[in-house]
């Protein structure tokens, strides 16, 4: 599909009520990074807005000041014609602005009933809680915006569907107009997908706008009213979707591409060999939600990236294969030997590294040393020769030196805390510490995230080494596409939890956004037009 009906999922034309909230050249900066400049943004009443841009856009900055969580630098928020002045979560709130986060904000071991009315309770004669009438009037809510759930239930023992459902009706109970939904569908069946289409067209047909953050063009085009691109900190102007196409629309989020530089394609900088056994073999790789038999292969001194959109499953499958997924099921061979799913400690270290998405909690020992934090993945083979002591913390030094001398880290010294240092250094220290492992394969989830272009072309040089040295097999997963495509010899696209193809050979990032955004179909195109 290339163009949009002139009816949209929320079943109205082109036109809609008045504005709600009007957010008027907005400026956000950090430091002394500006992320908005001048951004603009209206919600109507009963019309679903959809805000589109790539990683670092300045999408959640955006929804964040609206929200009141950040103050604006500069810019206008206007609701009811009178500008809010970034007054704080509780004022917005108040003014009936609700955001659905990606994480739920529900209480796991409270009821459907009690979370929708946490904070609120009817009381009883005595100040207590009526528990009854809480029941009943949640039980009326859900009914009046189609629903019926089992409001006794504890919310942990939903599916992840029915606690969306749960938070969204809590929010509307609150009277909220705009309701802000970031990545609604990233974790939902397309059957649970059509159960929250139908929530919107009812909130909108109440005149509650709606800010719809998603990837997937799609739905975009299904349920979106206007769509506005931010991209690089700016916002273009809004879209009919009437006017819209998708095509246009990806151009426009992609932008030109920022690859690393490179003097030829990756597949041509060496020979790889795919006729022995591969470095890692993966067959039918399933978790319970989201992975469904995913199988691929990596051979020595190959780098094999993952695209897919948030909701895919990328990081769960890097979990998996790093025996952090109890409920992960299937066949995974690391150099030829099976290795078991679930346990951690016997795979981690023993011929496969794992770079977390999340380097702070996952990643190092915040308060230890970085020689500590490098030589942990290490000490077996910093024990094999013997000593103690001065001798032990010589090698541990030596170790450390030897690691990120090509990572250019700019720290104190080896003694430094890792919770002192910035995020791109943290970075430099968890991708330092498995390269000094020589480990088999190593898997890195996103691990260029929050750092500055220039240590991203550091590791990604210490990468191209460590595998053109000894071999090294990397698993990628990297929503920077640009970067994806610079480094990797095959690239593979994850939808839902399915490995649905491979990119072609000499893919572009803009050809691979294109994919994303549009599912198998588009990869279908582009391998013919390859052909």
């Amino acid at each position: 599909m290339t163009s949009a009906d002139s009816t949209s999922a929320s079943g109205k034309r082109a036109e809609h009520g008045p504005a709600i909230v009007e957010m008027r050249n907005i400026v956000k900066r950090f430091g002394n990074a500006e992320v908005l400049r001048n951004v603009s943004l209206d919600v109507r009443r009963g019309e679903v807005h959809a805000l589109l841009g790539g990683n670092g856009a300045g999408k959640s900055t955006l929804m964040k000041i609206l929200m009141g969580v950040y103050r604006p630098d500069g810019g206008q928020i206007v609701m009811d014609g009178e500008e809010l002045g970034g007054a704080g979560v509780a004022a917005s709130l108040s003014r009936g602005v609700a955001m659905i986060f990606q994480e739920l904000s529900l209480l796991p071991n409270l009821t459907v009933a009690e979370n929708i009315f946490f904070g609120r309770e009817p009381l009883k004669p005595g100040f207590r809680i009526n528990g009854r009438l809480i029941r009943r009037n949640a039980a009326q809510l859900l009914s009046e915006h189609g629903f019926k759930l089992p409001v006794d239930s504890l919310v942990v023992d939903l599916p992840f569907a029915q606690r969306q459902i749960v938070e969204i009706v809590r929010a509307a109970s609150f009277g909220a107009r705009v309701i802000i939904m970031d990545e609604p569908t990233s974790a939902l069946t397309a059957l649970e997908e059509e159960k929250l289409f139908e929530l919107i067209r009812r909130l909108t047909a109440r005149g509650i706008g709606i800010v719809y953050i998603s990837h997937r063009m799609g739905e975009i085009m299904r349920i979106a009213d206007r769509i506005t691109i931010l991209r690089d900190g700016h916002s273009r102007p809004p879209i009919m979707i009437a006017d819209a196409r998708i095509e246009n629309i990806s151009a426009e989020i992609s932008g030109p591409s920022k690859a690393i530089e490179r003097k030829e394609p990756a597949a041509s900088r060496r020979s790889i060999g795919r006729d022995g056994e591969p470095s890692l073999r993966v067959e039918n790789l399933s978790s319970a939600r989201t992975l469904k038999n995913v199988s691929f292969d990596i051979h020595p001194g190959e780098i094999v990236g993952i695209a897919g959109l948030v909701g895919s499953g990328r990081s769960t499958l890097c979990k998996a294969l790093a025996g952090l997924l109890p409920d992960a099921s299937g066949s995974v061979k690391l150099a030829g030997r099976p290795i078991h799913l679930g346990r951690p400690h016997a795979i981690l270290g023993n011929g496969l590294g794992f770079v977390p998405e999340d380097r702070r909690l996952e990643g190092l020992v915040l308060d230890h040393s970085l020689e500590t934090n490098v030589a942990l993945p290490n000490l077996s083979r910093l024990r094999s020769g013997g000593g103690l002591g001065l001798v032990m913390r010589a090698r541990i030094r030596a170790l450390f030196n030897d690691s990120v001398r090509d990572l250019a880290l700019v720290a104190r010294g080896p003694t430094q805390h890792a919770n002192e240092l910035s995020g791109g250094n943290q970075q430099k220290v968890v991708v330092a510490k498995w390269l000094a492992a020589r480990p088999t394969v190593l898997i890195l989830d996103e691990p260029t995230s929050g750092v500055d272009i220039r240590a991203k072309a550091e590791m990604a040089n210490a990468l191209r080494a460590a595998v053109e040295q000894y071999g090294l097999a990397i698993l990628l997963v990297n929503s920077e596409l640009d970067e994806m495509t610079s480094l990797c010899d095959r690239i593979f696209v994850l939808d839902r939890g399915r490995l649905v193809n491979s990119a072609p050979p000499g893919v572009t990032p803009s050809q691979l956004q294109v994919m994303l955004l549009q599912g198998p179909a588009a990869i279908l195109d582009l391998e013919s037009a390859h052909a």
